[in-house]
């Protein structure tokens, strides 16, 4: 499965793109059953990925962060500070300005961290919750520390267990299927080795 790259109101959004394929990947879609006929299209919905919607951390602690449009909105309650405020610059940098501290640049790397141009570095970390697959709520994930267990009960397939590799990265295994990878595109997206996209 290609992904596309596409650019709407200033965010970057990740589109799954219509794949033509003999034998679709089955691994974290809720179909497990493989289409054998080398005619067959199979045509994925668009799925919204945001790179910087959803709750950042630093030093232990939560900072939920939305986009509207091009506009950011940054909630510093957890450090007992004021909300900031600020804009994308493009799809991979936003202006945000602290009323309690002045105006910085961070950038996106599409692997889990927004890098601050005051040395801050903000990442992405919890793969606990419920997601979604193609627009519709299933695949329930709880994490307790470096462990994950992946209920996929809502599609009659056995649990997956894994791990945490790295702050934003994971390692599972699909007894049904085989072991993928997967990375926290942003605290909203996981982005799976098999090119399967899971959205809160």
């Amino acid at each position: 499965m290609k992904i596309r790259h596409a650019i709407f109101g200033g965010a970057t959004l990740m589109a799954l793109a219509v794949a033509t394929t003999s034998q679709p990947s089955t691994a974290v879609s809720p179909n497990s059953q493989l289409v054998k006929s080398v005619k067959s299209v199979r045509i994925d919905r668009v799925v919204a990925c945001s790179p910087l919607n959803g709750t950042w951390f630093y030093s232990g602690k939560g900072i939920p962060v939305s986009l509207r449009g091009d506009r950011v909105t940054v909630n510093m309650s957890a450090f007992r500070r004021p909300t900031a405020t600020g804009r994308m610059l493009s799809p991979t940098q936003l202006q945000v300005t602290f009323p309690d501290d002045g105006t910085f640049v961070g950038t996106l790397d599409g692997q889990g961290q927004i890098s601050w141009n005051n040395s801050t570095v903000w990442q992405a970390t919890q793969f606990a919750g419920t997601w979604q697959h193609e627009g519709k709520w299933g695949p329930q994930i709880q994490q307790l520390g470096d462990n994950l267990r992946v209920d996929m009960s809502r599609y009659r397939r056995p649990t997956a267990l894994g791990n945490v590799t790295a702050p934003s990265h994971a390692s599972v295994q699909f007894t049904d299927d085989a072991t993928h990878t997967a990375t926290l595109i942003g605290p909203n997206c996981i982005q799976w080795s098999n090119g399967t996209t899971w959205t809160k």
